[in-house]
């Protein structure tokens, strides 16, 4: 019996690390980032500049911050700033706000 429960709950979080509000799941290749993320305090975000398909990507993250706008502000900044460091060209854009992925670049 306390094995069906360790399994049941074990289940659950994996089905809650991969579902998010709209249905979608991180893209495979940011699962590590994504497990990452969502460990953060809530009001968070996650910024991606570059395509993880291509696997040249940069992520900015932010957790624990009053509001969202402050998170999506902060995750943003880093974005770009690690974007700046492998001079790349592409944008830093949103990918998550809280649980949901917001990126459409799938």
């Amino acid at each position: 019996m306390a094995l069906g429960r360790h399994i049941a709950v074990a289940g659950t979080a994996l089905l809650l690390l991969a579902c998010v509000s709209d249905g979608a799941s991180p893209h495979p290749d940011l699962a590590p980032v994504w497990r990452d993320f969502i460990a953060m305090p809530a009001e968070r975000a996650l910024a991606i500049a570059g395509d993880p398909q291509r696997d040249r990507w940069v992520i900015g993250a932010s957790g624990g911050h009053a509001t969202r706008d402050r998170a999506e502000a902060e995750a943003i900044r880093q974005c770009r700033m690690r974007r700046g460091m492998r001079r790349m060209q592409a944008a830093c854009v949103l990918y998550a706000v809280g649980d949901e992925i917001v990126w459409r670049g799938r």
